[in-house]
């Protein structure tokens, strides 16, 4: 699964920060909103993982038919990544 939406819980004062988007990268919250905490280490958050959001993915790689490549040619190809009902939706061949 891919996470999507983040929830965290601050490791020094317990408060809970959601809504942190994933893009491209695991993301923490900078800084924690209790003004009287100001937890800004990336090692005090914990992730929660029942109130967070995934979905499935696959990668997916696209390549050229050999048969309509001149010959001597090596095929070219791609990837390209689905989520959700994507998954598991293309077949081989």
């Amino acid at each position: 699964p891919e996470l999507l939406l983040a929830t965290f819980t601050c490791l020094k004062c317990n408060l809970e920060v959601s809504g942190i988007e994933q893009q491209l990268r695991y993301a923490l919250p900078q800084v924690c909103k209790n003004p009287q905490c100001n937890n800004n280490s990336r090692m005090q958050w914990n992730l929660e993982l029942d109130k967070s959001i995934f979905c499935d993915w696959q990668r997916i790689r696209v390549q050229e038919s050999p048969d309509e490549i001149p010959a001597g040619s090596l095929p070219r190809s791609f990837d390209v990544v689905v989520r959700d009902e994507m998954v598991e939706q293309v077949k081989a061949g």
